[in-house]
């Protein structure tokens, strides 16, 4: 019977089966990891040579499981959606894959033209969403920018969605007024005195102040409320806005993805090719302005041809970034 290591992933058992020294892992554990019930198909959509079965110990005795090895694993991963599919895999790499080498008992495969795209493409994926998360940050500073000086003072509704459309966010004062009803920062029931002022929640959080305006009459006097939002109120209202507006997905250039794949190769680090083109061309780069050649943003040639000379990668219209 195979020798079986087995890890923890956030409560989640996972076990890794030597196989001819080589890492195997139970389909079973990563399909729950990541959140797929149909283990059988994840083992349909894999090549013969990326699974496999053992006989493991469980619970009702020893069965036969169906696992998968390390390229079979990147292409489980790689078809998953789930959120946890980056960070298992980061797991897997930086973790489990380690900790089995340092006993001697795992040798890294040679991983074909195939599976090593896979991984990159993987690893590609990863860092875009990583550089969308910092340029999504940037975004928010720079559009709120134009806020900062009214988010002193406190402002009407109807002023904030004026600097909702500032920032890109259409929406007039109605629509804000039955947003904030709906989702309970103001008082939704029109039968109240309190209608379309600031909820208690709204008030704790510090979003809002009433301004209370004293109005004579002839025979009486009557006191008008009206909520304004304070400068807590704005910053919040206007990321709230800006975070959950709907971003394009990132795909990888073809250019990117080969640049990824000779990297993983020759087991060379980002910043080496960054040093060794700066070294070749005499030229300027850093991980920013590489981020934005891969994606087809910038297209310096003598930058593209040094990086393509430096990994052996043949130039053409094909691989190269697009605008």
């Amino acid at each position: 019977m195979a020798n079986i290591q087995v890890f923890e992933y956030q409560n989640n058992k996972v076990r890794t089966v030597d196989v001819d020294g080589e890492a195997w892992f139970v389909l079973k554990d990563v399909c729950a990891v990541l959140g797929i019930s149909n283990n059988r198909m994840a083992a349909d959509r894999l090549d013969d040579d990326e699974k496999g079965v053992s006989l493991i110990d469980t619970l009702g005795g020893k069965q036969e499981m169906v696992i998968v090895n390390e390229s079979g694993l990147y292409h489980v991963i790689l078809r998953s959606d789930k959120p946890e599919a980056a960070p298992f895999r980061r797991w897997v790499t930086n973790d489990v894959l380690p900790a089995i080498r340092k006993t001697g008992s795992y040798n890294a495969p040679k991983l074909t033209r195939s599976q090593l795209l896979a991984t990159a493409l993987i690893a590609a994926h990863e860092e875009l969403e990583e550089k969308d998360k910092q340029i999504e940050t940037m975004k928010l500073k720079v559009l709120f920018a134009d806020a900062v000086s009214a988010s002193k003072k406190s402002i009407l509704v109807g002023e904030l969605a004026k600097l909702l459309s500032q920032n890109g966010i259409s929406i007039g004062q109605n629509r804000l007024f039955d947003w904030m009803r709906k989702n309970s920062y103001l008082i939704k029931d029109p039968k109240r005195s309190d209608y379309n002022l600031p909820t208690q929640r709204s008030m704790e959080m510090g979003l809002f102040e009433i301004k209370e305006t004293t109005i004579q009459h002839s025979d009486h006097v009557s006191i008008n409320r009206t909520p304004k939002v304070t400068g807590k109120g704005q910053v919040y209202f206007v990321n709230l806005f800006l975070k959950s507006e709907k971003q394009e997905p990132t795909v990888p250039s073809d250019f990117e993805l080969e640049v990824k794949m000779k990297l993983l190769q020759r087991g060379m680090k980002q910043t080496e090719l960054i040093q060794a083109v700066q070294s070749d061309t005499g030229l300027f780069l850093d991980d920013s302005y590489l981020y934005k050649i891969l994606r087809g943003e910038r297209k310096p040639d003598k930058i593209i041809q040094s990086i393509c000379k430096i990994l052996e990668i043949e130039q053409n219209t094909e691989n190269e970034p697009q605008m």
